[in-house]
Parts: C-alpha cells; sequence; structure tokens
C-alpha cells in the first residue's frame, strides 16, 4: 500500500481521538469555548512561529505565504463551527455531518478544473448528504414520544465541510511551492489570527491560564489540541502532496466511522471518560449517518482507484 494512503488514514484516526478528547473538556471538565478556542489557535500558532523562526522557507512568494495562511484562516471558521456543535451534540452525530468535505472537493473540483462527474460520483453525492442529514436528526424525549427532530444548527456544519474543502484544494494547489512542514506551520499562523481576533479577551485568557495550571486536566488538551492536531495535519498535508486530493479527502471521511467505533469501545472499556449516551434507536440512526457517509466514500474512492488503473493501462 502507497505510504500516501497509510497517511490519509491515519489522519482521521488521530483526528477522531481528537474529537472524544475535546467533548470530554468541553463537556466534562466544562472548559468555556472562548478559551478552547485560543488554546486551539494559539497552540499551533506557537508551533508554527518555533518552524520558521527556526527554518523559514527561502525563495517564497508573498502570494503563496497568504495562501498557506489562508488554509488555516478557513480551518479556524471549520473548528468553531464543530466545537460549538460538539459542545451541544454527541461526537458520533456531529462528525458525519462535517466529513462531507470530500463531496465538497470534487463538486468544486468540477467547477473549478471542469473535471465532470460519474454517475458513481452523483451516488456518492447523494448518500453522503443523506448521512449528514441523517446525522442531524435526534430522537425526541419521551414527552414528545420519541418523534425524530431535525435540526437545522447542523448546516453550520455543512458550511464548516465547504470551508475545509477549500482549503484542501488550496494546499493541493501550493504543495509544489512549500514544503509539507512549512505549510502546516503557516496554518498555525492563519488558525491563531482567527481565534485571536474573535476569542482574545481578558476573561478568557484568564480562564486558559486556570485550566492550564491544572495538572490533572491541562495534558489532555495540551495533547488533544496541541501536539496531535500539528501531526494530524502534517499526515494529510503529505497525503495531499503525494495523491489525487480528492482520494484523499474522500479516504479522510472514514473518521465518522473511527468516532463511533471509539465511542461504543470507550463506552464499555471506559465509561467516565465518554460522554455520550446511547439508545437502541439512537445507535441505529448514528451507525446509518456514519455508515451512508462512509459508503460515498468507498465509492469515491474506488471510482479514483479504477480510473487511475485505467489511465496507466492506456499508456
Amino acid at each position: 500500500m502507497e505510504l500516501w494512503i497509510l497517511a490519509a488514514l491515519a489522519n482521521p484516526l488521530v483526528f477522531s481521538i481528537v474529537t472524544l478528547v475535546d467533548k470530554k473538556v468541553l463537556s466534562g471538565f466544562g472548559m468555556p469555548l472562548p478559551s478552547f478556542n485560543l488554546w486551539v489557535g494559539g497552540s499551533q500558532g506557537i508551533f508554527g512561529t518555533i518552524v520558521l523562526l527556526t527554518n523559514f522557507p527561502a525563495g517564497v512568494g508573498f502570494i503563496v505565504f497568504v495562501q498557506a495562511w489562508s488554509i488555516g484562516v478557513l480551518q479556524a471558521f471549520t473548528l468553531i463551527f464543530m466545537f460549538w456543535m460538539l459542545k451541544r451534540e454527541d461526537p458520533s452525530r456531529v462528525i458525519p455531518a462535517m466529513q462531507t468535505s470530500p463531496i465538497y472537493v470534487a463538486l468544486l473540483a468540477w467547477i473549478i478544473f471542469g473535471e465532470s462527474l460519474s454517475a458513481w460520483h452523483w451516488l456518492a453525492v447523494m448518500l453522503a448528504v443523506g448521512g449528514s442529514i441523517l446525522a442531524s436528526v435526534t430522537v425526541g424525549s419521551a414527552g414528545s414520544s420519541g418523534r425524530l427532530v431535525f435540526q437545522p444548527l447542523f448546516l453550520l456544519l455543512a458550511a464548516g465541510a465547504l470551508l475545509m474543502a477549500s482549503s484542501q484544494l488550496i494546499t493541493k494547489a501550493i504543495i509544489d511551492d512549500l514544503s509539507t512542514l512549512h505549510i502546516v506551520s503557516i496554518r498555525g499562523l492563519g488558525l491563531f489570527t482567527v481565534m485571536a481576533t474573535v476569542f482574545a479577551r481578558p476573561d478568557a485568557l484568564r480562564t486558559l491560564g486556570q485550566f492550564l495550571r491544572q495538572p490533572k486536566k491541562a495534558p489532555w488538551i495540551i495533547v488533544a489540541e496541541g501536539v496531535m492536531p500539528f501531526n494530524g495535519h502534517l499526515l494529510i498535508t503529505y497525503a495531499i502532496g503525494k495523491g489525487p486530493v480528492a482520494l484523499v479527502s474522500a479516504l479522510g471521511g472514514a473518521r465518522p466511522i473511527f468516532v463511533f467505533s471509539l465511542t461504543v469501545l470507550g463506552t464499555w472499556l471506559a465509561p467516565k471518560l465518554v460522554f455520550e449516551k446511547f439508545t437502541r434507536v439512537s445507535m441505529l440512526l448514528k451507525l446509518l449517518s456514519a455508515s451512508m457517509v462512509v459508503a460515498a466514500v468507498v465509492i469515491i474512492s474506488l471510482k479514483e482507484l479504477f480510473e487511475t488503473d485505467r489511465r496507466l493501462n492506456n499508456l
């Protein structure tokens, strides 16, 4: 198996773990969103600054630098939407709605580059959108007769997925001008710019400082929203540089099934660490939602592989 495929699959696994820890920090420890977002941007900004101060990319034009910076800006808004929903909803419902970005990559490539979509691609679109809608459905309480209720706020996650897709296309466009490490580092500066501008308030800074001084809580956020995301983005940036961006993005769609599997496993092995409750109906909805998104990913992946094989055979 190609190394870039392994990197593309390792990325969603890393971020599935990050997502579950985020839920613990936000819902379990009750960390306020402004302080949380400030740390997310600040930690990546610190990593990026260290790399650039010690190894600044020589001969890089201003436009390329701004493009790399814009990757972080776009992803910052994606994360703001996701964290806001994650504080209110279960991870296995939030993540499938976020993982429609491979579909947007395919659609944007069609619009920008004139790449046509086959019937199989459109089937993948319908499956992913259907899975996203299903992820936005919740089972009402007993007092509401167990009705299914649609939550329009999940449209924020669809918007976030579109921004994420745009950032991946920009990454592909500049991968020949900057190294993987420099793209991820400059991205960190863009992420920090947005998070600091929106959330750098005295009360948020004070709360963040208090949280980081707690030895039983601080390691969770330092590892999950400091070390792991930087390395996770190195993985996907490397994969985008070595493989087709649509296929890399599609493989990233495995994240919902990783989140669902880890959540179920965590509920069994360490229930105090998992902040998600399952009923028979909700588990069925979550499994079906994740399966639909993963099915779309599989269709795109196989279609890309078949097309690549056909092109090689025609050479």
